[in-house]
């Protein structure tokens, strides 16, 4: 982790979690023919890979409150029930704040933290969906149909946007 620079351009971190809000839903609805099979379903969650990407590469950026704006966002945008991914996404980040001292920003540690986050999110979701009675695939059927395609779709995602994201993490260092 960089912590002893000064880090310039902090007014793009808000403005890269909304561009990462918008193309969950971008890619959503351009790929839907792909990622919705009536047998899978694969969700991007690429405002997570930002969220989890500027913790590790950020660490004193106060990403907790962006996470309670951006997931109200995300509920009152794409969900309608406000407070599922509120919460999600700030117990998320909290978790990985807590737990920063101990985590690395190198590529495989990201990779691991990412993939985690992604499984956090989508369990906590389909838990509340079930507490809810909106959900009522069992557990098993959950894991091969939804979190298994969101994990690969994921890293898949991680793979192609790790280097511009961590080439943009060195430039928002420079002096």
């Amino acid at each position: 982790m960089v912590q002893n620079r000064t880090l310039n351009y902090v007014y793009l971190i808000p403005i890269f979690l909304f561009i990462g809000l918008v193309a969950d839903g971008v890619v959503t609805n351009i790929f839907s023919p792909y990622l919705l099979d009536n047998s899978v379903v694969f969700v991007p969650r690429i405002m997570l890979l930002l969220f989890v990407v500027f913790t590790l590469f950020f660490p004193k950026q106060p990403l907790f409150l962006y996470a309670l704006l951006f997931g109200m966002m995300y509920d009152s945008y794409y969900i309608g029930i406000l407070g599922i991914y509120v919460t999600a996404l700030a117990s998320c980040i909290y978790l990985l704040k807590r737990s920063q001292k101990f985590i690395s920003s190198a590529p495989i540690m990201v990779f691991i933290v990412y993939i985690l986050s992604v499984c956090y999110v989508e369990i906590f979701v389909f838990g509340t969906y079930s507490l809810l009675g909106l959900a009522s695939i069992p557990f098993a059927t959950f894991l091969s149909t939804r979190l298994g395609p969101a994990v690969l779709l994921n890293l898949f995602i991680l793979i192609i946007l790790y280097y511009p994201l961590r080439k943009l993490s060195q430039w928002m260092y420079s002096v």
